[in-house]
């Protein structure tokens, strides 16, 4: 089953994520025709980047997991503010991005609800809101069918989505001089390697989990301003929901680890797992019919 074509493609200088809630009177038939009525409008429209997801729980052929949010460390949290559905939209026009999260509540209107919409994008070269060189390893479509698709089974063509939204403390990091700063990221602001930099460094804890380098996750986020808040809408696509849960407690320091030094200056403030199916779901009864 082929996975979502959006999966592929890098977020463009302009990105969007709506998160949106499911009516309580509303039966699975009628969200499974609004999402496949955003997902057909969207998916082909061209310059547009489409990745829609859904709650686990609302896909009977998911097995069902332990919770992975919320997630909580020695000096730091992951909460939950799970919902129902979500939508990353990316696009090289900012107009082609309003436009789309215009269809998207269009489209959802007496089904779903907003809860959330964040509208961002890349900074300048590349850079996040504390002025770092960011996405400097551009994943291929090999590295992403590797690391984000579920190869076989009942989720076969799939993609797990983490969704975290960051609030930065632009103003406590800007006081570090810029050898302490580089030594948080552990690199520096041109995206080098600081070869000496402590272990609670936000790179070195990234790869202790094993997720660099694109290995068990694609990053498909982008830094956000929005009403006076800068942050990071992290978005991620992996074919092993596991993956998340090792990733996460390597930066919390559960179990003896060393505890991400980035999170004393960015504030996880909500996040949920949703699944994005194969494009053949959106036009059949289930998983299980798109693979037959």
């Amino acid at each position: 089953m082929q996975p979502q074509e959006g999966l592929f493609h890098s977020p463009g200088a302009f990105s969007g994520v709506a998160v949106l809630r499911l009516s309580r009177s509303v039966a699975l038939p009628q969200l499974r025709e609004v999402v496949s009525s955003i997902h057909e409008e969207l998916s082909t429209t061209q310059g547009l980047n489409l990745v829609l997801g859904l709650e686990p729980a609302l896909l009977p052929e998911v097995p069902v997991r332990p919770a992975l949010l919320p997630r909580e460390g020695p000096t730091a949290r992951f909460p939950s503010s799970q919902s129902h559905v979500l939508v990353h939209v990316s696009t090289g026009n900012r107009e082609l991005l309003l436009e789309s999260l215009r269809r998207v509540l269009a489209l959802s209107k007496g089904v779903l609800s907003l809860e959330e919409e964040l509208l961002g994008g890349r900074i300048g070269e590349g850079r996040d809101a504390f002025g770092f060189r960011d996405g400097l390893l551009r994943p291929t479509r090999e590295h992403v069918r590797h690391a984000a698709i579920v190869p076989s089974g009942p989720l076969a063509g799939a993609s797990w989505l983490l969704y975290l939204r960051f609030q930065q403390d632009l103003e406590r990091f800007g006081r570090l001089q810029p050898r302490a700063q580089a030594n948080v990221v552990g690199r520096t602001r041109d995206g080098e390697l600081v070869v000496d930099a402590p272990a609670e460094a936000h790179i070195l804890r990234a790869r202790a989990s094993g997720a660099g380098e694109n290995h068990l996750l694609i990053r498909r986020g982008f830094p956000f301003r929005q009403g006076g808040e800068e942050g990071l809408a992290f978005v991620a696509a992996a074919a092993d929901p596991d993956s998340y849960a090792r990733s996460l407690d390597s930066l919390l320091g559960t179990g003896g680890q060393t505890p991400d030094a980035l999170l004393r200056y960015a504030t996880a403030v909500g996040g949920g797992l949703y699944l994005a199916p194969p494009r053949g779901w959106f036009h059949t009864v289930s998983l299980q019919e798109a693979l037959s």
